[in-house]
């Protein structure tokens, strides 16, 4: 800012140097705009003043920030290391082998072609319940005794495959 500031002082050195003075129509103009650019360094200055706070200011609060992170994950990090030993201490393996075969399938919404992911908690629960595409909202699956006779009853367009299969051969 003190380079602005002397750039300003220079021109008005110049100006009074070549004796332009407010008399003219020339000297009037060059006289106001050394005043404006004068009070653009001013405001640039301020501006400046202003920006150096704030950003003192934003890291304050990241340093604060960080501090409580660190301590958050600090917090979640020993619950980790608790959760890890019970389950070193209690750890069935035939529960292994149950978890690496997790029933699920997807579901093309017939209305905009998204794959929706049907989880077997889904299958297994007891009352009807529909499952929304999350794209467009309609109704790609609903959990009722149906599901369960359209998965062994082939559909029409299958048996006609199946047909035209056994003619060709």
């Amino acid at each position: 800012m003190d380079d602005l500031n002397a750039k300003i002082g220079y021109l008005r050195g110049l100006a009074d140097g070549l004796d332009i003075s407010d008399d003219t129509k020339e000297g009037k103009v060059i006289g106001k705009i050394i005043n404006i650019l004068g009070d653009i360094v001013s405001s640039v200055e301020a501006i400046k003043d202003d920006y150096d706070e704030l950003f003192s200011y934003v890291e304050a609060i990241d340093e604060d920030l960080t501090d409580l992170e660190n301590g958050f994950f600090e917090d979640e990090d020993d619950e980790d290391e608790d959760e890890d030993e019970y389950d070193d201490e209690y750890y069935d393996d035939d529960d292994e082998e149950e978890d690496e075969y997790d029933v699920s399938f997807t579901v093309e919404c017939p209305e905009c072609r998204q794959e929706v992911v049907i989880d077997e908690d889904i299958l297994e629960d007891e009352e009807s319940l529909e499952v929304l595409c999350p794209n467009c909202g309609r109704v790609v699956f609903i959990n009722d005794e149906d599901w369960e006779e359209e998965l062994e009853e082939p559909d029409d367009e299958e048996e006609y495959e199946e047909e035209n299969k056994e003619e060709d051969d």
